[in-house]
């Protein structure tokens, strides 16, 4: 074969070599990457395994698996009684139900670096988001309930795309189901485990399964792992292949400075004329996914943040001699209920054997009907006939059954002693559970009834504790997932919704390109928040949840507006919104749309609160329209009434006038009758006089003395 003059054999196999020692390189480096996995792995598995199989006891005591193995073959092989009086599972319930009551819930809160009050409350409204719709009230309790029961529990945070055609993700709090599938760094030593270096997700999957999940995968081809080293067989067997879920982390450090002038920068970014005053070496964590099956890397990527996204709920978790202990609230109470049950066992079998003790008699007397005396105890026989004589043919009374009195009063005091220490190694009482007892105030079964609270208090704390880890997490997390700008629902803490616009200005958007782009979506913002800036911390409130805070507002609401009505007025949309009956909500919104507008949220944007606003308003104005108009109509009737005021004076007036005018006529004219009739009387008077005196002259008598009268005749 003839060889390319134009082609450098020399050069071919200088670069042939160069691609195998790259290709051996990278198989060096794989090999050792995988069995330093492997070997953090069997670290995991030997630091872990006094408490996994402690853990798995416990776990199956919980469900009812409360007699040792061999004790049970053998009472269950001589026909007695293993009874499971089970008294645990009562105050499990107990604890995991009053943990759903008190809900833990993640608090966001601004701390520098430019962080905001408005981002913080919009961050916790996506953090209520990503539960809602993840519900992680299944991973939360799940996780609890393994804590109480053995000792830990787990879950975990994964992102996952949005329906369509988009490239848009979204958080999950996810559970896992199965906690003995999860090993966690021996070395990490906080409760929470963010100081953990490396964690496993494992599962087994059978090797049909297995090719249609990763294809022509090496694995495949290998009946065992005989030839990757005494580990190879906790790997793979011939039906399955154990898959994993690596994580891990890598740090690298770098030197900043501080200038002069307080800026802070990498060093290598120092310029000439930098004073720097003050220099360190900061650590960079980076997180590392990669699913594994121990002898190649199946998928690889790195993960935001700087957490493993597995979160723990410990139990009690102490170190004892170098070696892991933890236990949940079924520890300590096993021995208890053994005897609780082995007492009860006692007791039963001693009261059913009772009328069946043995009968007693001669040698002999049981030969003719031996088959029915054997069955005794088993069978009810109308009548049994027994030999009168014994073997040797002497004479004998009828066979006796042996009398005896089962100690019943003391099996009862001490399966009551039993119970007593269940309650005490649990630390909850009767009270607790609901039972009454010889307390009977109101004060006295609170009492121990918040004993019993603070008995199993470090179960919700350490839940409490893994929750606001989770929220680290999760806001570690929303500046990489909620990259580009969208839209995005926010849940309040009475779950009502609204609607906001969130992008991250270290992606390369301005919030004005981010306000054009979201102005293209629907439904159309007001609020644009920038997660990617500022500095925020995680705290946990726990309390009643959100329906038992409701009910308890409303009832203290009441109480207020029975003493002080007038708070109608001002917060019955509240008082209604926070009632659970049909229509409440729709009442609230209509009481809201009354509300003057000094009373309500003035930086509520949202079009509801926008539109009650505006109504109020137009209602004010019609009402000072309508005070407007009465005042004017006042006003015309004031001057109609004056006018009329005016015109009724001078009316007055001129009647008083004319009044005066007729007076004085009529006093000159009465004056006139007056005169002219005391004329008339005089006239009168004068003119009777002469004519009375005329007619007293005419009828006197002539004088008698014979003297002349005067002017009389002879």
């Amino acid at each position: 074969m003839a060889t390319d003059p134009q082609i450098d054999v020399s050069e071919v196999k200088t670069a042939v070599s160069t691609e195998d020692a790259d290709r051996l390189r990278k198989k060096e480096e794989l090999r050792q990457h995988l069995a330093q996995a492997q070997q953090r792995f069997r670290l995991c598995d030997e630091a872990e395994a006094r408490a996994r199989r402690d853990a798995l006891d416990d776990l199956k005591f919980s469900i009812g698996e409360q007699w040792p193995a061999d004790i049970e073959a053998q009472r269950v092989a001589d026909g007695r009684p293993c009874l499971t009086m089970d008294q645990l599972n009562q105050s499990i319930k107990q604890v995991c139900n009053e943990q759903r009551q008190q809900r833990p819930s993640v608090q966001i809160n601004p701390v520098g670096d430019g962080a905001t009050r408005e981002v913080a409350e919009a961050l916790q409204g996506m953090v209520r988001h990503i539960e809602v719709n993840s519900e992680a009230e299944i991973a939360y309790d799940t996780a609890f309930e393994h804590m109480v029961r053995f000792g830990f529990g787990y879950w975990r945070v994964s992102t996952e795309y949005l329906p369509g055609d988009t490239f848009d993700q979204e958080l999950k709090i996810d559970l896992i189901k199965n906690p003995f599938t999860v090993y966690c760094d021996p070395a990490a030593m906080l409760p929470d485990q963010s100081d953990a270096r490396f964690k496993f997700i494992i599962e087994d999957v059978p090797r049909s399964e297995y090719k249609l999940l990763y294809g022509d995968s090496t694995a495949l081809g290998l009946p065992d792992y005989s030839s990757i080293g005494d580990n190879a067989a906790t790997w793979a067997t011939k039906e399955t292949i154990r898959v994993a879920e690596y994580f891990y982390i890598e740090e690298s450090t770098r030197d900043i400075v501080r200038l002069e002038d307080g800026t802070v920068k990498d060093e290598e970014d120092l310029e000439q004329d930098d004073v720097v005053v003050d220099h360190r070496e900061v650590v960079d964590r980076k997180v590392i996914w990669e699913k594994i099956n121990g002898v190649e890397v199946l998928d690889q990527r790195e993960l935001p943040g700087k957490y493993i996204p597995v979160v723990p709920v410990l139990g009690t978790d102490l170190d004892i001699d170098g070696k892991r202990y933890l236990a949940g609230l079924t520890r300590n109470a096993k021995d208890p209920q053994r005897m609780y049950n082995y007492w009860n066992s006692a007791a039963t079998e001693t009261i059913a054997l009772a009328p069946k003790a043995p009968f007693v008699g001669v040698k002999g007397q049981f030969k003719s009907s031996e088959t029915q005396w054997k069955q005794m105890n088993q069978r009810n026989f109308p009548y049994i006939e027994y030999d009168p004589v014994s073997i040797n043919g002497t004479p004998a009374g009828a066979p006796e059954r042996v009398q005896t009195e089962p100690p019943i009063q003391a099996m009862s005091l001490m399966i009551r002693q039993a119970g007593n220490d269940i309650k005490a190694s649990l630390g909850i009482y009767d009270a607790s559970l609901g039972q009454a007892g010889p307390d009977q105030s109101g004060r006295a079964i609170l009492a121990r009834q918040k004993q019993g609270d603070l008995a199993t208090l470090n179960f919700s704390d350490n839940l409490a504790r893994s929750i606001r880890h989770t929220g680290r997490i999760l806001v570690n997390w929303i500046p990489y997932v909620y990259d580009t700008p969208r839209i995005q629902r926010i849940v309040n803490p009475d779950q009502s919704v609204k609607y906001v616009g969130v992008f991250n200005s270290q992606q390369e958007y301005s919030p004005e390109e981010a306000q054009i782009l979201l102005a293209k979506q629907k439904p159309a913002v007001t609020e644009l928040h920038d997660v990617g800036v500022g500095t925020y911390d995680v705290v946990v409130s726990q309390g009643p949840n959100y329906q038992s805070k409701r009910q308890e507002a409303v009832a203290s609401i009441m109480s207020l507006v029975q003493a002080y009505p007038q708070l109608m007025q001002m917060a019955g949309d509240l008082l209604v919104a926070n009632m659970d009956w049909p229509y409440a909500q729709e009442i609230s919104k209509r009481l809201k749309r009354t509300l003057p507008p000094e009373v309500l949220d003035q930086n509520d944007q949202s079009p509801e609160a926008q539109l009650t606003a505006a109504h109020a308003k137009l209602q004010q104005l019609g009402q000072q329209h309508d005070q407007l108009v009465q005042a004017l109509q006042q006003a015309n009737l004031t001057i109609q009434t004056k006018q009329v005021e005016t015109k009724g004076r001078a009316d007055i007036e001129k009647m008083k006038i004319d009044a005066q005018v007729a007076i004085a006529e009529i006093n000159t004219k009465a004056q006139n009758a007056s005169e002219r009739a005391q004329m008339f009387h005089d006239i009168w008077v004068e003119l009777h006089s002469a004519a009375h005196e005329q007619a007293m002259q005419a009828t006197a008598p002539p004088p008698t003395n014979g003297a002349a009268q005067p002017g009389g005749a002879q």
